[in-house]
């Protein structure tokens, strides 16, 4: 089987290349004016988008004009996708050998074995840089035969065009009011800022403006072309791409547009991304990575129930629920210092329970509260850092009353307001 590439896509995909400038948005984008108070902290670390687009959009059209994985059979393409698999946890691997003999002061590293370890993982780096840029057009074009077969494209093409690269993502920093949980702002931060820095920017944000501030790794950046996280995890990655695909797609719709304009917008643009993500995930692995269906565990797959001789596990989003619910209370009461008290004390109990979070704080629930993975279960709602909120359940609830995925995005598009979404799902 040929992977498919005509004349046709490729000028669709040059034509949205032309129009970056109207695209590059991110999935976490800021839009509050107040936020520039917050800036004198983080400005000298913030990351450059246009930099990054430039170079994107120069290697995609490099790539798209060699035509490679035109010539691909399907047996070939996965063997580039399992090479740059391989690569990436090779570098991880390469990465964490490193780290783990500066951070030791009981290892003594020799300069000749530290400098043969960074010659191969520069040499692995460059070995990974060849194959992604290969595999990333394979992920474009088997994402996009997906959206074709759910009716989410024009002339076999989906609008906007299926793009991404791997790179380095920025970080996030988060700033909520204490008194209640609220995203007031999202920056992006440079990949490699250290964490002696990230400690700095907070503590000085949190004592001199009186808010709860916090620094987090993100998964994917919705530019065009997407920015996504390198990663070994097959299922991640193609979740990934889509989901930041939704969020192109958006970016074209009022959804998308007013994407940072209350924080139930920004909840219903991610849960909608999400359910794409995972939509798209397995109708991919069902059609090119059918091997790996057994192993999947999405919302959208029903999986069987553990057996009674199974040991019980720690549930990490049932219990991270019960932390927001009681945090909610408690500030809903006045009473901060002792949710940020509380909050602590969870943190702790999460790391006993292997869960590393270096921070729990209202602006770590502002942050992960707008994705929400799963629709509502049990007489208690979802599950996870959004608590009670309603909004994600909702639009889990859309999408489970829709006949199609086409159908799910043609509706929720054009919402513009939860009361709206309320009101699409009284209506009959």
């Amino acid at each position: 089987m040929q992977i498919r590439n005509t004349v046709k896509p490729t000028l669709y995909i040059l034509g949205f290349l032309l129009l970056i400038p109207l695209l590059v948005t991110r999935s976490n984008v800021d839009i509050n004016a107040q936020t520039e108070q917050i800036r004198a902290y983080s400005r000298m670390h913030e990351f450059e988008y246009f930099g990054w687009s430039v170079e994107a959009v120069w290697e995609k059209l490099q790539m798209y004009s060699l035509g490679l994985p035109k010539r691909l059979s399907q047996e070939n393409a996965r063997g580039v996708i399992d090479q740059t698999m391989h690569l990436a946890r090779q570098i991880r691997l390469l990465e964490n050998q490193i780290n783990q003999i500066l951070a030791d002061p009981a290892m003594q590293a020799d300069d000749i074995s530290m400098f043969d370890l960074f010659i191969e993982l520069e040499q692995t780096e460059s070995d990974y840089r060849l194959s992604a840029s290969v595999s990333e057009t394979i992920f474009e074009q088997q994402i996009s035969e997906v959206l074709s077969q759910k009716q989410l494209s024009f002339s076999g093409q989906p609008i906007p065009p299926v793009l991404f690269r791997f790179s380095p993502l920025p970080k996030a920093l988060i700033v909520s009011p204490r008194d209640v949980i609220r995203q007031d702002a999202n920056l992006s931060l440079t990949p490699d800022l250290p964490l002696e820095a990230m400690l700095n920017i907070e503590q000085q944000i949190t004592e001199d403006l009186d808010v709860s501030a916090y620094i987090t790794d993100i998964g994917g950046v919705g530019t065009y072309p997407a920015m996504v996280l390198q990663s070994f995890n097959l299922e991640w990655l193609i979740s990934t791409v889509a989901h930041e695909w939704a969020h192109n797609y958006l970016t074209l719709r009022p959804l998308g547009i007013n994407y940072g304009t209350s924080a139930e917008l920004r909840t219903m643009n991610e849960t909608t991304a999400d359910i794409v993500g995972y939509t798209v995930q397995y109708g991919l692995i069902s059609l090119y990575y059918p091997e790996l269906l057994p192993n999947l565990t999405t919302p959208l797959i029903e999986l069987p129930p553990p057996t009674p001789d199974e040991e019980p596990t720690f549930d990490f989003a049932y219990e991270m629920y019960l932390t927001r619910t009681e945090v909610d209370r408690l500030l809903a009461d006045g009473r901060i210092e002792e949710a940020e008290e509380y909050m602590e004390m969870r943190r702790l109990f999460f790391w006993e329970n292997g869960y590393r979070i270096r921070k729990l704080n209202q602006a770590y629930f502002a942050f992960h509260s707008a994705y929400v993975n799963a629709p509502s279960t049990g007489e208690t709602g979802q599950t996870g850092a959004a608590g009670l909120d309603p909004v994600g359940p909702a639009v889990w609830q859309l999408f489970e009353n829709s006949t199609s995925l086409k159908s799910f995005l043609q509706q929720v598009a054009w919402i513009t307001s939860f009361e709206q979404l309320e009101a699409r799902l009284a209506t009959p």
